[in-house]
């Protein structure tokens, strides 16, 4: 390639004897265009980026994350000498090129895609309901708790962040403190379902977990959320108090009672104690519509397992999707009991024979109240006579109670027998006893021909 020579006269004092200064300029032809590189190149990245822009030359570099072409448009696009840094936090598209003054790199374009949070990292928000309102708040991340802070007096969220998160499926729950003693303890505090998020360090795509929603409760997007308080004026010792959800037909003439047992010991739970008498309950996650709440106390009576319960089918309560309902119950404070005599007529026959003492209050204001109390029989070798006592808590005061006794005379099940009796009050079945209570605990022995 040949250079053209250009002779300039550069006059120091005049045109010297040295003669003219030659200077040879090289043509377009012979400077390279500028090269750039990006580091890192496209791809994934975790929590933010720095990408490096190097060129080969001393050149301007320009670039715009829009969606045009920076050689031909200045909106939207920057520029600075090379090298230069441009830091991504969101997955973007950049399109770059560098001048030299004289010639143009090509446009490259590349997408740098955020793959999720900082490597090693799970954050989120701890949901929270009316329930927690006031509480302290935590959260446990495979078992290991740390607490949150005392939630505002009303639902909303609290943050939380975990940093050196490694490999491996990370369990998140969390708590909000029921029982008020500053403490968060489980099986003791009331916490929500468990949120599972697998880690894989090695992949961009799992290295950490973003915007996590971890509810304790609250019910999540498009249900609905029950809450309230259960009164207990004298609570039975360590007794399983639970808020069961029924369907409002549940109760009908289709029962099933091994199914409403069933049913019976789900939902919200709490053991009760002899120094609490308001008892905070919320039940989460329920599709709107309507529902048969139901309260109970189940616990061991005289023989065997006790149930008392109450239920309005006549009112069930409307949920809506997003929203809180608030209802609360009342057990009451008359404990009933004395003794059942089965003459020997009655009596079951055979070696073991136990039965239930039912107890039914009905109101339409107030529903049903369903007592089911378990009795062990002995038999009077004398008479054949079958003797038991019973005893039930936690009755409403001032209420005609209707007592029958069911056994497993011939083969039946008085469980199911006595269930079927206490939620229908129009069963021809006529009591065996009525008792008027008051205010005060009641003694009634009942004697069976």
């Amino acid at each position: 390639m040949r250079h053209t020579a250009i002779a300039l006269c550069f006059v120091l004092s005049a045109c010297g004897p040295q003669g003219p200064f030659p200077l040879t300029l090289e043509p377009d032809a012979v400077v390279p265009p500028p090269t750039i590189t990006l580091t890192p190149p496209p791809g994934p990245f975790n929590g933010s980026v720095t990408v490096t822009v190097s060129v080969d030359q001393a050149a301007t570099v320009f670039w715009t994350s829009e969606k045009v072409d920076p050689r031909e448009t200045t909106q939207g696009r920057r520029e600075g000498e090379a090298p230069t840094t441009i830091t991504l936090d969101k997955t973007t598209t950049l399109t770059l090129f560098a001048s030299n003054g004289r010639k143009d790199s090509e446009l490259v374009s590349g997408t740098w895609v955020r793959a999720g949070g900082p490597v090693g990292t799970i954050t989120g928000t701890v949901v929270f309901g009316g329930f927690c309102a006031g509480k302290e708040i935590g959260i446990a991340r495979n078992g290991q708790i740390r607490r949150l802070g005392k939630a505002p007096m009303m639902a909303g969220t609290l943050p939380f962040s975990f940093t050196g998160v490694m490999s491996g499926t990370q369990r998140l729950v969390a708590y909000c403190d029921r029982n008020a003693d500053d403490n968060l303890t489980p099986f003791i505090d009331y916490s929500g379902d468990t949120v599972q998020i697998t880690i894989d360090l090695a992949d961009p795509f799992k290295a950490s977990a973003e915007d996590v929603k971890v509810y304790v409760g609250a019910s999540g997007s498009g249900l609905g959320t029950l809450r309230g308080t259960i009164i207990l004026p004298r609570p039975p010792p360590l007794q399983n108090l639970s808020l069961s959800v029924l369907s409002p037909d549940a109760l009908s003439g289709g029962l099933d009672p091994q199914n409403l047992l069933q049913q019976l010991q789900n939902g919200y739970r709490i053991f009760t104690t002899p120094t609490q008498t308001e008892y905070p309950y919320v039940v989460t996650d329920l599709t709107p519509g309507r529902i048969l709440p139901v309260p109970s106390l189940l616990g061991f009576g005289n023989g065997g397992f006790a149930i008392n319960l109450l239920a309005n089918p006549l009112r069930p309560v409307q949920i809506e999707a997003d929203k809180e309902t608030v209802q609360d119950f009342a057990f009451g404070p008359v404990t009933l009991g004395g003794d059942v005599t089965l003459r020997a007529m009655s009596a079951p026959t055979g070696g073991f024979a136990f039965g239930i003492v039912a107890a039914r209050i009905t109101s339409l204001q107030d529903g049903i109240q369903a007592v089911l109390m378990p009795v062990l029989f002995t038999r009077d070798p004398m008479t054949n006579d079958a003797r038991a006592s019973y005893s039930g808590a936690a009755l409403k005061a001032n209420q005609s109670v209707a007592l029958r006794v069911f056994s497993n005379a011939n083969g039946a099940n008085p469980i199911t027998d006595a269930l079927q009796w206490v939620i229908n009050p129009f069963n021809s079945t006529p009591p065996h006893a009525t008792v008027q209570v008051g205010t005060t605990d009641t003694t009634r022995d009942i004697i069976i021909p």
